[in-house]
C-alpha cells in the first residue's frame, strides 16, 4: 500500500507559494510591531504628537506660565513648570506605554501612548 502519487505540473508552484505564504504570516504575526509610541502633550490651547524617538523640547502656556517638556532618547518628561508643588516635575522620565503625568495647576498633561506595551498587567496575570 506504499503507493507514490507522482507530482503534476503545477504541485511544486503551488508548494512553493503555500511555504511563502506560511513564512510572510508568520513573520508579520510574530515580529516586532513597526508601530512605536508616540507623545501627546496637551495643553490649554494646543495638542502636540511626537513620535517618542524625536528629540524636541516644547514650552506649553498655561494659566501660571511656561511648562517645559523635553523628548529625549525614548523618553519624556516635565522639565520645569510654574506650579508650587513641583509633583509634575517628580514624575521624572516616561517611556512605556501608558504612562502620564500632569500638571494641573498649570493645565498641561503629558501622555505616553502606543499600539504594544512592554508589560503584562495585573488584569491579563
Amino acid at each position: 500500500m506504499n503507493k507514490k502519487i507522482p507530482l503534476k505540473i503545477l504541485d511544486i508552484p503551488a508548494i512553493t507559494l503555500a511555504i511563502a505564504l506560511t513564512v510572510f504570516l508568520a513573520y508579520s504575526v510574530y515580529s516586532p510591531s513597526g508601530a512605536s509610541s508616540q507623545v501627546k502633550v496637551k495643553g490649554q490651547e494646543k495638542t502636540w504628537i511626537f513620535p517618542i524617538n524625536s528629540s524636541e523640547t516644547i514650552s506649553v502656556s498655561g494659566p501660571l506660565g511656561q511648562t517645559v517638556v523635553a523628548i529625549n532618547k525614548g523618553t519624556a518628561a516635565i522639565v520645569s513648570s510654574p506650579c508650587a508643588g513641583q509633583t509634575c516635575v517628580a514624575a521624572g522620565e516616561l517611556g512605556k506605554n501608558g504612562q502620564w503625568a500632569a500638571c494641573l495647576p498649570n493645565m498641561v498633561f503629558l501622555l505616553i501612548e502606543g499600539t504594544s506595551t512592554d508589560e503584562i498587567d495585573a488584569v491579563a496575570w
